[in-house]
């Protein structure tokens, strides 16, 4: 089963950068870890996105192989690991928790 995210998309477009969130779609059983992200809301305030500055961040680390994926999910690193965690059977929950 699959898990919806809220996803930060930042656009480089030269001297000015598109900010936006989207919904995407990740398999929990390739989530390695979930942090909180202080930065994004620094970040957000220097590049004037005002509208996303007031709310919380979290980085999510998803193992896809051979590589490693990072993405900025709005909620806080706690909402995130609830969502994902509830997907996941108890014997896949034991990794999350270590």
């Amino acid at each position: 089963m699959l898990v919806q995210l809220s996803k930060l998309n930042i656009v480089n477009e030269g001297y000015t950068r598109n900010i936006s969130i989207s919904k995407i779609y990740v398999n929990p059983a390739h989530v390695v870890s979930i942090n909180d992200y202080a930065g994004a809301r620094q970040f957000l305030i220097a590049e004037n996105a005002t509208q996303f500055a007031d709310k919380d961040f979290c980085l999510v680390r998803m193992h896809h192989g051979d590589n490693t994926e990072e993405i900025i999910a709005l909620g806080t690193s706690e909402e995130v690991f609830n969502s994902v965690n509830s997907q996941l059977s108890p014997s896949e929950r034991k990794i999350l928790n270590g």
